[in-house]
Order: structure tokens, then sequence, then C-alpha cells
């Protein structure tokens, strides 16, 4: 039997299983940033979903999201989502997404917004590519600084993940039809571990561009640290430029065994984004 066959998913409502949740969030990244119980309680109460992915009793991954409001337009902030380690890369984060999105369609809700590290491109793959999400917002320095794991040592800069859920752009990216042109002109070329120095001319007439960024940013801050500062300034300042002139992020182009993989960016209006 496959390890992913025996998972099951459901809605978390209790005291006891929310309770599980905190400690969850505390084993994948630290006390620092969990969110507690009674704010998680509050929001599943208000417009708010928290969804268990279990084996048997035990809980092996969880998303939690809140009700956002903002410039007239309702929507669920998917404000943290964890999987156990050895259930990671077995398909556990895109099941609690689609159970996260059938439960905010049934709900009323036309849109997902989350935040996540632009350097860590991996998500960006999942979030643009196998959702259909996309951003058009650098948040720098977001949660200021963080002392977790995963965070530590870095500014908090963050991309804003729109995902339009009842959009025919994420209905092609859930069945893996979602085509992406990606032979845009590459900025930002790396210098061995380090970025290159680029001059942030766009031409906004051209429809796209490539933007390298490394494939692992937590193996590159182990290895070079002084690397990974780099490219995160360097990310920050051209990708916030591009996302001020209009550009939108729409996807990212891999690279099988390399050390760069490319942030696709495109001048598109939103109806052409989900045609």
């Amino acid at each position: 039997m496959n390890r992913t066959d025996s998972i099951t998913y459901r809605e978390i409502k209790n005291l006891e299983d929310i309770h599980e949740v905190v400690l969850l969030q505390s084993d994948i990244w630290s006390d620092e940033v969990v969110s507690p119980l009674p704010q998680l309680v509050a929001s599943i109460h208000h417009g708010g979903i928290i969804i268990g992915a279990y084996v048997e009793d035990r809980l092996v991954g969880f998303c939690f999201g809140f009700a956002g409001f903002k410039n007239g337009e309702s929507y669920l902030v998917s404000h943290m989502a964890g999987v156990r380690p050895e259930y990671q890369n077995c398909g556990v984060g895109f099941q609690l997404k689609i159970k996260q999105r059938e439960w905010a369609i049934a709900y009323g809700y036309q849109k997902i917004v989350w935040t996540y590290d632009p350097l860590e491109v991996r998500n960006g793959f999942f979030n643009l590519c196998k959702l259909g999400a996309y951003s058009r917002t650098y948040l720098s320095s977001y949660y200021g600084e963080m002392e977790d794991k995963l965070n530590k040592g870095l500014p908090s800069d963050r991309l804003l993940i729109e995902w339009d859920i009842c959009s025919i752009r994420v209905e092609k990216a859930l069945h893996g039809e979602l085509p992406y042109q990606s032979d845009y002109e590459i900025l930002l070329q790396p210098d061995g571990e380090y970025p290159s120095q680029v001059e942030k001319k766009f031409n906004t007439k051209q429809k796209g561009y490539l933007v390298s960024v490394p494939t692992d940013i937590q193996r590159l801050k182990q290895t070079n640290f002084d690397a990974a500062k780099f490219w995160r300034f360097a990310l920050r300042s051209l990708l916030n430029d591009a996302l001020l002139k209009g550009y939108v992020i729409t996807g990212v182009k891999k690279n099988t065994d390399s050390m760069i993989h490319y942030y696709i960016l495109e001048n598109k209006r939103l109806e052409e984004i989900h045609e």
C-alpha cells in the first residue's frame, strides 16, 4: 500500500484536535511562529477553517485559513500549512489545498491568498504552476526578524499569492493543463553562487522576462550565507521593481539538474492570465 493511501482529510473543530495542530506547528517551525489555540478557535468560528491530514488518529499535516476583507473584497487568508517531514513530497500539501478550495467555494469565497518566501522556489512552483495562483505584490521584511529554523538570518521578505479559485486558469492548473511560455530574456544571471549585477531597465513592451533564483536556499544558507543574503536583496530589488511596473509572476521554469530555476514574469492583465 502506498503511504498516502491511508491518509484521510477532515475539518478540525474540537479543542483537543486544535491543540494537536498547535503542537505540530511547533515541531515543524519552532515555538516562535506558532498560531496559538485561542487564535485558531476564534478564527474558525468567524469564517475560517482548519483542515487536518490524518493517518489513523495521528495528525500528519494541516492547513489553516481565516477570513479576510480588503478594498471591498472578501477572501480566505491561508495563513499556515505544514506537513510532517516523513509525509512531505507525497502530495499531502496538494490535497490539503484541494480540500481548502472545496470548502472555500462552498462557503462563498472566490479567492484565497497567502504569502511565501520568494527564495523558496519549490514552493513557488507549487503555488504558481500546480495550483495556478499568481503574484502581483512583493512584501519586504513582512514579519520583521524571525528566529525560527527556516527563516533565521534573512529578512522575512514574502510574495503575496492570489489564488482565484473559481477561474479557468486554476481549473487548468489542477488538471495539469496550464501552459507556460518560457523563452523570455533572462535577468539576474548567477555568477558562481552569487547573483550577477543587473540594471533594472524593464521594457514594458516586452511580454515577459525570466528571473534566476537558487533551487535550494536552505542549503546555500548553510554553505555560503553571504551568497544567500545577496540573493535576498537582488531578488527584492528586481521583483519589486517589475511588479510595480505591472508585471505579474505567473510561473516557475525548472532546470533539471541545475542550481538555478527561473520565475516567469509576464506583462498581462488578470483577464489574460485567467484565459
